[in-house]
């Protein structure tokens, strides 16, 4: 028999090609015509690379049979903070001060009835017992409020970098995959480890994938959320950092919105480090900030008449051609916190759209796929 594998990687949620445990599910490559694959740790020396390089994927279901929210509120968080190499590891860890600036955040997203409020990367790097007394009051406000956030990351004792998804009554903890150049390390016991899968969490404000920093620009954590969107399996892609090359992170949040029926938000850190007195006069790319909302919204006057002069405010002029016109590799930017400034990004995301419509004419669908976009700034 031969072992043709198909290069195309179909992931196949609800026909059995998920190892179910509990809510969650393991999600593997499935052979053409044949059966699912084994879980990686079980797969023998014979498997094409391309499909071994692949991350896993964890399907985390706190949807059940409830139907999502139409227009849910989502929330992005940019504060300025530090995080200073810890010496016995070479990872770091993030000053105490970071939490009172969440939670400034937190209230916000209180006030403005927010349902997903996103931290950047780090944002849970404190201390161990510092983050769990502030763990606790997220836990806590997230199940008097109904919300749920995409809480930062921290590097656990394994030297992982997690991710908690934190819900009414749940908690989810995903991975950041690939290190990145400041947490890649020569010597033994430093550094960051890769982690072991994406994480998709379905719920009743949309199915979301967090990724941290650079597994959004990795091969194969691209793969995995393309086909996810060709599947319509993914809603919203949220990619929190502590990053200065904010431009090149943003051209790939552009060209994923692009080509597919996804939204994509980048929440970084204001600042990073050094950059931030050079970054005084002129905004570079490598500046940090920028955190992002990309949709696919219609901007031509025969098209939506007012959505360009509404959101061009919202646009920092260096990913502006004209005054009328975003460069083509920012064309789907629909709102952006600039770099160095601390604050808010909040807009309301149509899940039942997603992306315009080919006739303009369509008010059933309930157009535009984003509304109520505003920044807040502290």
């Amino acid at each position: 028999m031969k072992k043709f594998i198909s290069l195309f990687f179909v992931i196949m949620i609800s026909s059995g090609c998920a190892a179910q445990h509990g809510n969650t599910s393991t999600v593997t490559s499935t052979a053409a015509g044949g059966s699912p694959e084994p879980a990686r740790s079980d797969r023998g020396t014979s498997e094409p690379q391309i499909l071994a390089d692949l991350p896993e994927l964890k399907i985390a279901d706190h949807l059940g049979q409830r139907s999502m929210k139409h227009f849910p509120t989502y929330a992005q968080c940019q504060i300025q903070f530090t995080a200073p190499e810890h010496t016995e590891d070479g990872l770091t860890i993030a000053e105490s001060k970071v939490l009172k600036k969440l939670n400034r955040c937190l209230e916000t997203a209180v006030s403005q009835h927010v349902d997903v409020l996103i931290f950047p990367e780090l944002s849970l790097g404190t201390r161990a017992s510092e983050r769990a007394t502030f763990v606790a009051k997220l836990k806590a406000t997230v199940l008097k409020e109904n919300m749920i956030i995409i809480a930062g990351s921290f590097y656990d004792k394994e030297r992982q970098s997690r991710i908690p998804v934190i819900g009414p009554g749940w908690t989810e903890y995903g991975f950041k995959v690939r290190p990145s150049r400041f947490e890649a390390s020569p010597r033994s016991g430093f550094g960051m480890k890769p982690g072991d899968n994406l994480l998709l969490v379905k719920t009743e404000f949309g199915r979301i994938m967090p990724l941290t920093c650079v597994d959004l620009i990795s091969d194969g954590a691209q793969y995995v959320v393309r086909n996810l969107a060709n599947q319509r399996q993914i809603d919203v892609l949220t990619n929190i950092n502590f990053n200065p090359a904010s431009w090149e992170f943003l051209i790939e949040a552009n060209s994923l919105v692009r080509r597919h029926p996804i939204f994509v938000s980048i929440t970084n850190v204001a600042s990073y480090g050094a950059t931030y007195q050079r970054c005084q006069q002129k905004d570079y790319g490598y500046c940090a900030g920028n955190s992002a909302i990309f949709a696919s919204l219609r901007t031509k006057p025969t098209d939506c008449p007012n959505c360009f002069t509404a959101i061009k405010g919202l646009i920092e002029p260096q990913f502006m051609q004209n005054k009328d016109r975003r460069h083509t590799a920012y064309d789907r930017l629909a709102g952006v916190v600039p770099a160095l400034k601390e604050g808010m990004l909040i807009y309301d995301l149509n899940l039942r759209l997603i992306r315009e419509p080919l006739s303009t004419n369509a008010p059933d669908q309930g157009y535009p796929p984003v509304r109520n976009l505003r920044r807040i700034l502290f």
